[in-house]
């Protein structure tokens, strides 16, 4: 009787040296886990180069890594900058299109100077103005390029234009650690 107890004994203390063992690897498998995640978080955080701002029309801060930022950024840039050039009246285009190539890149605004001037002519000329409805944005942030694509509609004096379905593409450069546009063209649909 006295060998079953302990026989029945040694094999309960075995099964819970064995249940012991067991958990005792997987808090240590646990706490490597917890070790190496830990050790990644930290390389994240002292290595992280994020780039802070605001952009004009925007109420939160965006933050990126990289050369040109993200796609969201690089969305909301290219919408502000859309908005400057064919959101105006014959009150405020001048001082829109002057906003407008403050945000180009060195040498860029040369090719717009021009296109820009005649609008402002036009439209002071006819107390006119345009809106632009965009309805579809395609964003490469690897290549800093934005495609704009909805609806212009004219208005001179008392009467409004059809809308006119337009295509833009932005391209965008970082220079002097500044986000500027170095393309602002109009793109002819086939």
């Amino acid at each position: 009787m006295e060998l079953k107890l302990r026989s029945a004994g040694n094999r309960n203390m075995a099964v819970a040296i064995l249940v012991l063992l067991v958990i005792a690897i997987l808090a240590l498998i646990l706490c490597w886990r917890l070790y190496s995640d830990n050790r990644a978080l930290m390389n994240q955080l002292l290595n992280n180069r994020q780039t802070i701002i605001v952009p004009y029309g925007a109420d939160t801060p965006f933050s990126f890594t990289g050369e040109r930022g993200d796609a969201r950024y690089l969305r909301l840039m290219a919408l502000a900058w859309l908005n400057l050039r064919l959101n105006i009246s014959d009150k405020n285009a001048e001082a829109s299109h002057e906003m407008l190539l403050a945000g180009a890149c060195d040498g860029a605004e040369k090719s717009l100077k021009g296109v820009l001037a005649d609008e402002a002519s036009r439209v002071k000329g006819n107390s006119g103005g345009s809106v632009f409805y965009p309805k579809d944005v395609s964003v490469w942030p690897d290549r800093g390029i934005v495609d704009v694509t909805g609806d212009l509609q004219l208005s001179y004096g008392l009467h409004d234009g059809k809308p006119v379905k337009k295509h833009y593409r932005l391209r965008t450069d970082t220079r002097n650690n500044r986000l500027c546009w170095s393309a602002f063209l109009e793109v002819p649909d086939a």
